[in-house]
Formats: C-alpha cells, structure tokens, sequence
C-alpha cells in the first residue's frame, strides 16, 4: 500500500512574486495588436522555480517556452486554454516546464519590456467571461467557489478581475498534486511507439474504488492525450459521477481539446449515450451492460480510425481516436462483476489501476483480478481524503452537474452539421452558461405529446407499479432522456395517436434496445395539460435533435431541490407563488404513509446465498 499524505499545516503555494513592470505586465492596446493578444491582457515572466495557484476563471495562452498544469505540459502556440479553478476542487499549479525554447522564437513578438527569463516561460492571463459563477445563485452550496474565502481575501493577489493568485493552501483550498505512481503511468501511456509501423488504435481503461481520484487520473489521462492525438474518444461508464454529462447516462463523447476544470464547468453533448436512468446499475445491470457494449461497437466501427487531415497545420495524429474508459466505484459484489465484463468487452491495451483501501472495495475479488489480459498494467497509489475539500460531497457535485446541464448554453446544431445518423467528430460543449433566470422562468418548448412522441417508457424499481392512468403525474416535474431509435425498430404504442386520450405508456416495458437507439440529451417537463396533449419541456438539445427523439425514458434521476427553488425571488417564493402553496415541495417534516424516505437494507441474504 502507498504511503498516504497527512493533512498539515497551511503550506505554501505560490512562490511566484508579482511586480508590476517587472514580471508582470499589463500590455496596452496597441502591444496587445502587436503581439497578437486581445485586450485586458496580463503577461506574466515566470522562471523556472516560480509556482503560480491561480483561483477564478480565465485564459491561458502559452507564450514562450512550456508550462505544466494539471499534470499536462503546454508550449507556446496560438491556443487560448479555458482554466476553471473553484475551491470546490483542487486548484491548479502553473509552474515551468522544460523544453527548447528556441522552437517557439517566432510565435509571437514581444514588447521589447516583457522580460523573458533564460529557461523560463511566458504566459498570457485573460479574464474569461462565461457565466458559470452564476451557478452559485443557483446552487447557494457552491456561491462563491470562483473567489477567495474570507479566510483568503486578504492575503489573496489580483493578477485581473476575477483571477486571484493564492499564496498559501487551508481548508477551503487545496492544491492539485500529482503522485509520482502516476506521473510514471502518464508517461507510458503518452510515449509513442519506437517502430515505424502505423499507429494503433489504443484502449486506456481506468478503475478503482470511489473517493480514490479515478475520474480526476481518467481526465488528465485524456489530457495527456491530447497533447499528442488530436481527438480523443472518452466512455463514461461511471454513471453516478459523470465527467461530460449529468448523472444516469453511460455515454460517449469526442474531445478535441483539454478540459481543465471540474465536471460542472465542461457540459458536452455526447456523441452517443444511453439512459440508465440512476445513479447506480443496481436494478438494471443488464440493461447497463448492453448500453457499454453498443458504445463499444460504436467507437470501433465509427470512431477509432478517421481520414488523415492532410491540410491542417496540426503536428498531433489525426487518423487515429484512443479511447479512455472511465469505469465506475462500485467494487463490490455485482459492481465487480459489471467492470469485469467491461474490460472484457473494452479489449484494453493499458489497464489503470487505482488501489485502495479495503474498507472502499477494494480489492475485488481475487477472482476477477487474476483474470489474464494482454494489457499493459500500470497500478497506482489513490489521492488521500486529506487533499480533497471536505465541504463539498459527492451527492453536491452530482447536483450541480445536473444543473449545470440544464443553465448551459451549447453551440449551435443545424441538420448540415448534425447529420443522420452519425454526429460530427468534434467536441459540442458549453461554452457559456444563462443564470439570470430560475427554470421555472424560462421559456419552454411546448409539444404535442400525441404527435411528438410514440412511446412513453419508465425504468428503475417499482415503476412497473405505475398505472396508465397516473403517468401524467409521475411525468409532471420529471428529468427525462430524449431517445432517438432507428425506424422499424420500437413499436408506436398507438398505430393511430390523432385520438389518443391518454399518454402512449405501456407498463412493465423495456428500454430501448441500446445497439439500435441513442439518448440525446436530458429534458425536464415542467407541465402537463389535464385538459390537452400539451406538455412544457426545458432542454438544452436543439430542436433540429428534438424532432428525432420519439421516446421519452423516465428513470430514477430526479431533478435537484435548488433547481425548483426561485432564487430571484425575494420573499422565498417560486414565480410569485407563497412557498407553502408552491407544488412539488414541502417546507418542515413529512407526515402520513410514504412520508419518509424508505430505507433498504441490501445486507439481507436468500438462504440458498448463505
């Protein structure tokens, strides 16, 4: 087992001093043209012992010699990188990298004053302005995380609105560090091989209990990636902490640029994805299963190989897509069981290993590890609790990236750029984020149900109980994915739906065959007519997706509590509504027969298990 590391006393975190004119600079307008920089820019000398921890929401434009950051080196080029550092996660570090400095001489021209240090870097700082530190006035959990603590505001330094350079770490902040275990396996991975032959597609596949930093190693191996293929696929199978898309859906998503951030702050669309519907495939492990191995086929039969882009100026691969496979933490029993099937169905050429204690699952059972691969192995030591901030919880982030899907703001999808049936290799995440408004105030699409959609399905446990009668109820308020299914392949539930009464549900219907349809978003049904067939949704899909989508798929997954709340609302209402006549939501303690959250043990064994 690795040694853990203990929670001490504040250390420091920056070393970089920042002085006016003499490392720091603010470039005027007429510099900014010259150099090739927008406006309100900071440039910033660092040398090679300087560390900068840089707080808030900005750009980050390389402009001579290389840094690292979150574990990946960048060299000087024309990309502005998008940085989000919230204290909810750890911030990261910029500091000095090495590399020949003289490849990047003619990047860009800098002001004679900006002083460049022999083996140092130049950087550029940028305020970025997107909207995502609105999220806090939607989720008060999260109000602030862009900014210092009061704890910090004194000892916090502006380099410009919105960044701060935080000198010493506590409890609020805590910095990104790197295990040596893993900065071994990043290396393997990203070197390329010493043959001539062509390059083969490669499978990266990521496991480990939870609370271990899978998901954190899974994004920074994608990073590293990137620094060498120019698109880089990801399947999340981890549906209770997703890294590109809200909880519930097992997905697969086309990267094309490193994402340096938390979940929350990179919303995408993905290319394909199937609804599970919960957090956990406990009740649906079959369904699950079969969801991983359809985007499994995708990738191989649509993705991994691409035509070489002759014409781009870019340096990195092009006709070939790896794949990272981000597994879930469940290690125990069934959950075991499920990522063993996974790594048999990935057919992985690197295998990561997060061990952990075996109070978290693991290791599994001995069963499963001793299975044979082919895969190069690499294990590695799991990030201790102690460098993770304890105020926020795993149930908190999940929230937040739910509503963080519903406030985004994608780019724009025609049927020329969305194509059926396949979508565009390329990357289709938020950009911005629309926080002025609660949801209860935006402005829906309004639908005909008895002409937009075919089939109305509910998964998960005990929705099999669910009478025809009552569905508008149980839809009403309800997060939904959005499934598109190939014709000829689900049945209509009415042949002839002009007259239909009632919604097109079924009980006890199965889920859409995952080998022959794709969820294409989430949707929340904010109303349902009692006197028509309309029915109000909010989605961030376009409409040019929507008219595809002829199923909608009701799980588990319920839209959080500060996404029904009226945060513009002065007295504590919802759109002008007293809170205690407000639907949907009850202040003070429950009473009467299902009033209380129902507990299940799941500890209980069938005599013939014992």
């Amino acid at each position: 087992m690795y040694p853990q590391p203990s929670r001490s006393e504040p250390s420091q975190l920056s070393t970089f001093k920042p002085t006016r004119d003499i490392n720091v600079y603010e470039l005027s307008a007429d510099e900014a043209s010259t150099t090739g920089l927008q406006n309100e820019t900071s440039v910033l000398s660092i040398d090679r012992e300087d560390t900068l921890a840089l707080l808030g929401i900005f750009t980050l434009t390389v402009l001579k010699g290389s840094v690292s950051i979150l574990g990946v080196t960048l060299s000087a080029s024309k990309t502005a990188h998008h940085v989000f550092a919230p204290r909810s996660a750890p911030i990261p570090i910029l500091q000095c990298a090495s590399s020949n400095v003289h490849t990047d001489l003619d990047i860009y021209s800098l002001p004679p004053r900006v002083r460049q240090n022999h083996g140092g870097a130049v950087v550029a700082i940028r305020s970025l302005d997107t909207g995502v530190e609105g999220l806090g006035r939607v989720y008060r959990v999260f109000d602030g995380v862009f900014e210092p603590s009061r704890w910090q505001r004194s000892s916090a330094e502006v380099i410009r609105p919105g960044v701060n350079l935080m000198t010493h770490s506590d409890r609020d902040v805590l910095p990104f560090v790197l295990p040596e275990s893993w900065s071994i396996a990043l290396s393997a991975a990203e070197t390329p091989p010493s043959s001539a032959d062509p390059i083969q597609p490669s499978v990266y596949v990521v496991k480990g209990p939870k609370k271990s930093g899978k998901s954190t190693f899974a994004r920074t191996l994608l990073n590293r990636l990137l620094t060498r293929f120019r698109r880089v696929a990801y399947l999340e199978c981890d549906v209770g902490q997703s890294e590109f898309t809200p909880g519930g859906l097992v997905a697969l998503n086309i990267i094309d640029t490193p994402v340096f951030g938390p979940p929350f702050t990179h919303p995408s669309l993905p290319y394909r994805a199937h609804y599970v519907g919960a957090t956990s495939p406990r009740c649906s492990p079959a369904h699950y299963l079969a969801a991983v191995q359809a985007l499994l086929e995708t990738y191989k039969f649509e993705i991994q190989t691409s035509m070489p882009d002759d014409e781009s100026i870019d340096t990195r691969v092009t006709d070939v897509i790896p794949l990272v496979v981000n597994t879930m933490g469940w290690t125990k029993g069934l959950g075991a069981n499920l990522n063993a099937k996974i790594e048999e169905f990935a057919e992985a050429t690197h295998l990561f290993e997060v061990v952990g204690s075996e109070e978290k699952g693991w290791p599994a059972y001995d069963i499963l590890q001793s299975t044979p691969t082919k895969a190069l192995q690499h294990t590695l030591e799991a990030i201790s609790p102690n460098l993770a901030n304890a105020h926020f919880n795993a149930v908190d982030q999940r929230n937040l990236n739910i509503l963080s899907y519903f406030y985004a703001i994608f780019p724009s999808i025609t049927s020329m750029s969305f194509p059926y049936p396949s979508a565009p290799l390329r990357q289709m995440t938020a950009t911005k984020w629309e926080t002025s408004h609660p949801l209860c105030a935006r402005y829906p699409y309004e639908a005909d149900w008895s002409r937009a959609f075919d089939q109305v399905i509910l998964i998960g446990a005990g929705y099999e109980d669910v009478i025809p009668s009552e569905i508008s109820n149980v839809l009403n308020g309800a997060i939904v994915g959005l499934v598109e299914c190939e014709p000829g392949t689900e049945d209509p539930v009415y042949l002839d739906p002009s007259g239909a009464r009632e919604l097109p549900y079924v009980q006890a219907r199965y889920p859409p065959v995952p080998s022959t349809s794709t969820c294409h978003g989430l949707a929340l049904i904010r109303a349902i007519s009692p006197s028509s067939s309309h029915m109000h949704m909010l989605t961030p899909v376009s409409p040019t997706i929507l008219a595809r989508c002829r199923v909608i798929v009701k799980g588990e997954l319920e839209l959080p509590i500060w996404g029904m709340l009226d945060f513009t609302d002065a007295n504590e209402g919802v759109a002008g509504v007293e809170k205690g006549r407000v639907p949907y939501l009850q202040w003070g303690k429950s009473e009467g027969l299902g009033g209380e959250r129902r507990r299940v043990r799941r500890n209980l064994m069938r005599k013939a298990q014992m």
